[in-house]
């Protein structure tokens, strides 16, 4: 992967000083995962040039992982697309630049510099490859000043299979900028482009992305779609970012900001008892009750919303959350330590876990419950969420709810259009069906596909309600 960064004009030359690379030498850095190289192909009177390449390690980025893919672990498209990678390395070798961070030992040189990276330059920027639509790359940055041009390459590798068959870019953006917003930019975009990140992250990254965003993000008209994308692989994360974006303009200090945000989240209840939300949980809970089921494990308790009522069927309850996310996991505790001695319900445990990944431990429960939870999970990957649920974990009973398409006609939206940007799939009641069948086909279940959420009075009943309920049953023997 590679970027081109380029200045014209009577300051290109001191396009070296800003970044804080000698025009006459060779960056290079390297890292257990990747090698960084960078250097001047141009440095003249009227024009510099800067490139960045990027080389990923191949066997030690999937060194620890399993991949099960044999060698397409080693070929696909992702260590070479110029997203978290390229992100990661503009800030490790321009961080400097990055940060606006403008100096020279020589006082006279240091006044110039100062001058110049200060104020927009006839900037001009070339990377890739990307793979996303098109459409995308003039969305995120057409606002922000930047005239772009896509190249698109197609990938094909001889006898591997890929899992997308979309065409990789090259993009071109030009445009006046100060080298630091130039770079600010990219570093939050890119990974954007394709939100696959090849690292862990957590709270911290909120922080970033509040802070390399700057004023430009929080009113970008596109805010929601970048932090749904840059945070993709946490609902809880995102949700905090947007509290926190939306409150931006009370111009509070940021560690205050974050805790007043977090204690609102805390607080928040949906106040009509009769929300679709309430609805699918309280027949949750009334089928749990009905079945006479005791040990009920929640794939994604977020919150514990749910658990907390659940706990109330009755006084023999054993309760299971399972939950990706440490913060909403330490929400729920809370929520179920309701008592003068601040302790949890004994009755309750909680597990920082995925309901991907399929645990035996959780074995033999009389239910399991994953209440709006699959549609945030990439469809090339339920065939591991099934065979961890029902292969491995294998309950009695498997309740799932999901958002139904086929009613988002309702909401007005045009096809392709979800309800939450972090949903990857919203299926129509024929593709809910499809999936139920292929489940029942490959586990020993039987399924039974209902509505739930009920629907607008106006609404066509063709469309059917807001959400599937889907209830697996073990067959017997």
């Amino acid at each position: 992967m590679f970027l081109s960064l380029s200045v014209s004009g009577e300051h290109a030359s001191d396009l070296g000083f800003i970044l804080y690379k000698h025009p006459d030498r060779v960056f290079e850095k390297s890292t257990p995962k990747h090698r960084i190289t960078g250097f001047f192909p141009v440095n003249t009177a009227d024009r510099a040039e800067f490139c960045l390449a990027v080389e990923v390690d191949q066997v030690e980025r999937v060194r620890g992982v399993n991949w099960d893919r044999g060698i397409a672990s080693y070929v696909e498209p992702m260590p070479f697309l110029a997203a978290s990678h390229m992100s990661q390395a503009l800030s490790s070798a321009l961080g400097s630049a990055m940060n606006g961070i403008l100096a020279s030992k020589d006082p006279a040189i240091d006044a110039r510099v100062k001058e110049v990276g200060a104020k927009p330059l006839p900037i001009t920027i070339k990377v890739g490859p990307v793979r996303c639509n098109p459409d995308m790359i003039d969305v995120l940055f057409g606002e922000l000043g930047w005239t772009s041009t896509v190249e698109a390459h197609e990938l094909a590798v001889p006898n591997v299979e890929v899992d997308d068959d979309r065409p990789l870019h090259v993009f071109t953006l030009t445009g006046d900028a100060t080298v630091s917003s130039a770079l600010t930019q990219l570093y939050v975009l890119l990974p954007v482009l394709d939100p696959r990140r090849h690292y862990f992250y957590d709270e911290s990254e909120v922080r970033k992305l509040f802070d390399k965003g700057g004023d430009w993000l929080k009113t970008h008209s596109s805010r929601d779609l970048i932090i749904s994308r840059y945070l993709s692989k946490s609902r809880e994360l995102r949700e905090y970012a947007r509290q926190l974006f939306g409150r931006f303009q009370e111009k509070k200090d940021l560690d205050e900001l974050i805790a007043e945000t977090e204690e609102a989240m805390r607080d928040w209840e949906d106040p009509d008892d009769n929300s679709p939300h309430q609805q699918r949980h309280s027949r949750i809970v009334g089928d749990i009750s009905d079945w006479g089921a005791r040990n009920v494990i929640d794939l994604g308790c977020g919150e514990g919303k749910l658990l907390e009522r659940l706990v109330r069927i009755a006084p023999d309850m054993r309760v299971v959350g399972i939950e990706p996310s440490a913060r909403e996991i330490e929400r729920a505790r809370k929520k179920l330590s309701n008592n003068p001695g601040k302790t949890l319900d004994p009755r309750v445990q909680f597990v920082h876990g995925s309901a991907m990944y399929g645990d035996e431990r959780f074995k033999g429960f009389d239910a399991a419950v994953l209440s709006e939870v699959i549609e945030h999970v990439d469809e090339d990957r339920l065939s591991l969420l099934a065979r961890s649920v029902f292969g491995i974990m294998a309950p009695r009973r498997v309740i799932i709810t999901t958002p139904n398409g086929d009613y988002n006609k309702v909401f007005g939206f045009k096809s392709g259009e979800f309800r939450h940007a972090d949903h990857r799939f919203e299926w129509t009641r024929a593709e809910c069906h499809a999936w139920v069948d292929s489940v029942v086909a490959a586990y020993d279940y039987e399924a039974e596909v209902t509505p739930v959420g009920g629907r607008n009075p106006e609404a066509d009943e063709a469309n059917g309600e807001i959400s599937h309920y889907i209830v697996f049953t073990k067959k017997e023997g």
